[in-house]
């Protein structure tokens, strides 16, 4: 069988596409932690601003 000279053994790199998972994954939960965060203060806003309405002297 033809032996190549180019072909070398690779070390493991299950524990680098595990790093690498893991980036995906906490970039991916932080996104929606901030979208979530957003969408909180744009209700906040809103609710915020029918109290005003409530609350105001005229009617």
């Amino acid at each position: 069988m033809l032996k190549l000279s180019s072909t070398k053994k690779v070390p493991n790199r299950r524990s680098g596409q595990a790093m690498i998972e893991y980036v995906i994954v906490f970039v991916s939960m932080l996104a929606v932690v901030a979208v979530l965060a957003l969408f909180l203060y744009a209700v906040r806003q809103q609710s915020n601003r029918a109290l005003d309405l409530v609350a105001s002297e005229y009617p």
